[in-house]
């Protein structure tokens, strides 16, 4: 498995831009309105970007056989690291999309309704990023050394 490159992220994001911002418009011009983001999107977001930090935080010192700790089984950080993987790729698409959406409304600011949206697509926008953030600092933390004794051998038990 490769670790997730900045590159990727930046071209889901970019992905979901235009799907978000292709999708808004096409929305639009089928009902008359945008489509309604509730307040809950950015929450859930957020709540997945806090998970992802905390599995991260406290599988840290396990992963680097800090005294006190139980050492990580080396299954159990791979299957964390995909779970990872999947998230900062999820939360990139995601940030994309609420910005599509909102670069969408930006074009037209005519009523309070699309200014609220703008509002909730944008921190919805920033939460997705921050998840997609924290689920690269988890998989990043995954990655353990197979055997100290062999400065030669895998660098990661996740390859």
């Amino acid at each position: 498995m490769q670790p997730t490159s900045w590159r990727l992220l930046v071209a889901t994001g970019l992905v979901g831009f235009a799907l978000g911002f292709l999708g808004a418009r096409f929305w639009d011009l089928w009902t008359g309105s945008p489509p309604t983001v509730p307040w809950a999107a950015p929450l859930v977001l957020l709540v997945l970007a806090a998970g992802f930090a905390l599995a991260a935080w406290t599988l840290r010192p396990r992963i680097q056989r800090r005294e006190g700790h139980r050492p990580l089984d080396p299954f159990t950080a791979a299957r964390t690291a995909v779970l990872a993987l999947a998230g900062s790729r999820a939360g990139a698409a995601v940030a994309g999309v609420y910005l599509g959406y909102a670069g969408f409304l930006l074009l037209d600011l005519v009523n309070d309704y699309r200014r609220r949206m703008v509002v909730i697509a944008l921190t919805a926008a920033l939460a997705g990023a921050a998840m997609a953030l924290a689920a690269l600092w988890l998989e990043r933390i995954c990655r353990i050394k197979d055997d100290e004794d062999d400065p030669g051998g895998p660098s990661s038990a996740v390859a």
